[in-house]
């Protein structure tokens, strides 16, 4: 997959943040025969600036998995994906086919991701938890700390909770440390998979406030919420998916 497939308004359009072409996704299931599993074909997406995409479609549609592809968590089938990189000569760089090295350098400072579910580390405390992609960037330890704290507040999350590691938490709690976790960085790219699934009502306007402040600085999202009051709150447009059927066996 080249750079070729890119068009140049990509380039030309500064508020274009990532730009995918054609993007197709098949599982094979080498247990059950080679069977062939079609989750995506040929979705095409432009993400903008300040504006939050909601991926909408029944069961199957693949809006996970086409999070995961623009994560890179999974390789796309078929297609292109590029995001804007004012760091680059070409001012864009291509994730699909990226070498193992460049994807982690794109989620470092280009694309931000929160699941509903927070990757527990053992022992490690839900301050450090939070204050780690700034560590990552090489930013000073006891400023990634303050803006922790900073971010650990504004969620809701108790001081006294701090110094301890989350596996003992809550799942709303849990969630709202991976959500700090995920916004402290200021990615300009940021992938939402339900980001308030787990959370009361208080906590979920709370959550959505924050992420809504994100997105009028000028972050690009696109996500899944199936809370339909959350969806209308944050949300800017659709993306529809319609779910695939089973190809036939390879």
């Amino acid at each position: 997959m080249s750079d070729d497939s890119i068009d140049i308004s990509f380039v030309e359009d500064d508020s274009l943040m990532v730009r995918a072409r054609g993007i197709a996704k098949t599982f094979m299931l080498h247990t059950q025969g080679g069977q062939a599993i079609a989750a995506l074909n040929g979705v095409d997406l432009d993400l903008r600036r300040g504006e939050c995409v909601a991926l909408v479609g029944s069961s199957g549609a693949g809006k996970s998995t086409l999070l995961r592809c623009l994560y890179g968590n999974y390789l796309a089938s078929a297609g292109s994906i590029a995001v804007r990189d004012e760091s680059n000569a070409l001012k864009y760089v291509t994730l699909t086919g990226a070498h193992p090295h460049d994807v982690l350098r794109i989620r470092r400072e280009l694309i931000g991701y929160v699941s509903q579910f927070l990757r527990v580390i053992p022992r490690v405390p839900a301050l450090e938890l939070v204050a780690e992609p700034l560590l990552s960037r090489g930013i000073d330890g006891d400023e990634a700390r303050h803006r922790a704290r900073h971010w650990l507040a504004r969620l809701g999350i108790p001081e006294r909770l701090w110094q301890l590691a989350p596996a003992t938490f809550s799942g709303g709690e849990q969630q709202r440390v991976n959500i700090a976790r995920g916004l402290i960085a200021g990615h300009p790219v940021m992938l939402l998979d339900e980001p308030t699934a787990s959370l009361d009502a208080t906590n979920r306007a709370i959550v959505a406030e924050v992420i809504d402040e994100a997105r009028r600085r000028g972050t690009a999202m696109i996500g899944i919420f199936h809370d339909e009051a959350t969806r209308a709150q944050l949300c800017t447009r659709r993306l529809e998916l319609e779910p695939l059927s089973a190809l036939a066996a390879g």
